[in-house]
């Protein structure tokens, strides 16, 4: 289920993020997780549903950084 529209999509289909220290990064097997479907992941609203996740930054700036780098990554391993 994505956590910005609470679309219950397959997980196939859904972006899975973690935060960390922090910082929100790719999940790569270690710690908890969440999933963003694609049209949430693309549009501005993963910003505001990022700030109210427990150890997110709180600063809209530092997250839509990371949120575009981690969009440049996705778009690598595409």
């Amino acid at each position: 289920m994505c956590i910005c529209c609470r679309k219950r999509l397959k997980q196939k289909e859904l972006f899975r993020l973690k935060t960390q220290n922090t910082k929100i990064e790719l999940f790569d097997g270690n710690g908890r997780s969440f999933y963003i479907c694609k049209e949430c992941f693309d549009s501005d609203k993963i910003v505001m549903s990022l700030i109210k996740l427990k150890k997110t930054p709180k600063d809209k700036n530092i997250i839509k950084e990371q949120v575009e780098e981690i969009r440049s990554k996705w778009q690598k391993l595409d």
